[in-house]
C-alpha cells in the first residue's frame, strides 16, 4: 500500500532524513517507522541490518546453525550455573 504526503512541511521533513525516522500522530501515538529510500533495503530495521548482509549471513558457508535442542540444553547449563 502507498501512502501519498499531501503536506508539503511533512514531504521535505521526510526526503530530508538520512536514518530512519519514528513517524507520529498529532497526539504523539507512534504510527510507524519511515526508512528513506536511499538507505539500503531493511526489512527489519529494528535489528540494524541491510538485507544483504542478512541474506550473506545466511547462506555464509561457515556459518555454524545449533538446532533448537542444542539451544534449550545450553540454556539449561546457563540457568545451573546462575545463583
Amino acid at each position: 500500500m502507498c501512502i501519498t504526503i499531501h503536506d508539503e512541511p511533512t514531504a521535505s521533513a521526510l526526503a530530508s532524513a538520512s536514518t530512519p525516522q519514528d513517524v507520529r500522530g498529532p497526539n504523539g501515538t507512534l504510527l510507524g517507522q519511515f526508512i528513506p529510500a536511499s538507505l539500503p533495503k531493511v526489512s527489519f530495521p529494528e535489528f540494524g541490518v541491510t538485507d544483504e548482509e542478512l541474506e550473506r549471513q545466511l547462506n555464509d558457508p561457515n556459518a555454524r546453525w545449533h538446532t533448537p535442542e542444542e539451544v534449550m540444553t545450553r540454556l539449561r547449563e546457563i540457568d545451573h550455573c546462575s545463583p
